[in-house]
């Protein structure tokens, strides 16, 4: 026999259904909130400013010379990061290179999509690997030659960036590449000219662990009355603490205003981990290192040509051989990277015309990161 519902049960049921869809609703409000909470907390620091630098403290101590110094080597702050609507920034100063206050970078840049990167404003110029990294990267005290008289050049330029992924996301190149004035952020008011200066580097991951980068540059110098070509060819392989890499630079002058200049390094760095089981110890690791570079004969043409010779630019180094072995200590600091370097360079010069710091010197060196 059917039962037949009261008409005071079938109300207490539809109380009952209406309470359950109204929690329901009011639960799926909630987590519709708390996803958008989540989602606009995560843009909104997405687009933080983002504040980094190093602060690098040496000393010195040369032999020949019997004499040694202290030295702030750098001082630098950068602040980086992305706007909305696909577009980025970064302002870098260096408030103590080479005892002068320096503007490093400032450039703001577009996204037009993920792969691309379009920069315009004063930044490092894409070329070579030691030249093209920032101090907060450098393994050594001192840089190779590559990096501080051969190949080191930024400047105010059009740069644009594109990364080649494979359909899984992976990185198999990277060329960036950039058209610049051939003049420093303080020349830029008077840097008319009518020549392209440029330089453009291709980054190739063929295997895991290795790099190959073919770079090339030309250059104003002199007051634009001479130019320069650098063609550079460098690699790295990284895999289990090991860092081994090399690179080669050709630098040709125009209208044979000086002779050619080649330079070179090859490091071998092994990084070894300590204090696993130790997460209170002071040291977190030690680096091995060694590193041998060269350079022949030098103009970077900032003293334009010579008095005796008109024709050919004032030599600004003379060629020379350095090796350089090092030992870093890596201090357990999570929030703030610390590194205290201990390195002795040893000077070769085949003609002589050594710089008074361009000796055989020992040096200890604490960086430390932000």
């Amino acid at each position: 026999m059917e039962r037949e519902w009261t008409e005071n049960e079938v109300r207490r049921i539809y109380n009952w259904l209406r309470l359950i869809v109204l929690c329901l609703l009011l639960l799926g409000a909630y987590v519709l909130c708390r996803a958008q909470e989540t989602q606009e907390t995560k843009v909104k620091s997405e687009y933080l400013p983002q504040l980094h630098g190093i602060l690098r403290g040496k000393y010195e101590y040369e032999p020949d010379l019997d004499a040694s110094r202290f030295e702030v080597r750098n001082a630098r702050v950068s602040v980086d990061g992305k706007l909305p609507f696909r577009s980025s920034y970064k302002v870098e100063v260096d408030f103590c290179d080479e005892t002068e206050i320096k503007m490093k970078d400032a450039w703001v840049g577009i996204n037009p999509w993920q792969t691309l990167q379009v920069s315009i404003g004063q930044q490092r110029m894409p070329f070579s690997i030691d030249a093209h990294r920032n101090p907060s990267a450098q393994y050594f005290a001192n840089r190779s030659f590559i990096a501080k008289q051969v190949g080191d050049m930024r400047d105010v330029g059009l740069l644009g960036e594109y990364t080649f992924k494979t359909s899984q996301g992976n990185t198999v190149a990277i060329i960036d590449a950039g058209i610049f004035n051939g003049a420093s952020i303080n020349s830029q008011k008077t840097a008319w000219h009518s020549d392209w200066n440029y330089s453009a580097r291709l980054q190739l991951f063929p295997l895991k662990g290795l790099v190959v980068m073919p770079s090339v540059q030309h250059m104003a110098i002199a007051d634009r009355q001479a130019h320069y070509t650098s063609l550079d060819l460098g690699a790295y392989y990284e895999k289990r603490g090991w860092h081994v890499e090399a690179e080669y630079l050709h630098k040709m002058y125009s209208a044979q205003s000086f002779s050619d200049c080649p330079a070179a390094d090859a490091m071998l760095i092994y990084k070894m981990p300590l204090g696993k089981n130790r997460p209170k110890s002071f040291l977190q690791g030690i680096s091995y290192m060694g590193r041998y570079d060269y350079m022949g004969d030098h103009t970077d043409g900032k003293s334009g040509f010579s008095e005796t010779n008109g024709s050919r630019l004032e030599i600004t180094d003379y060629e020379r051989h350095r090796m350089t072995l090092g030992l870093t200590l890596s201090v357990r600091n999570p929030y703030f990277p610390t590194d205290i370097r201990f390195n002795y360079e040893k000077y070769w010069y085949p003609h002589g015309g050594a710089k008074e710091s361009e000796q055989d010197k020992l040096v200890a060196e604490l960086a430390i990161r932000f």
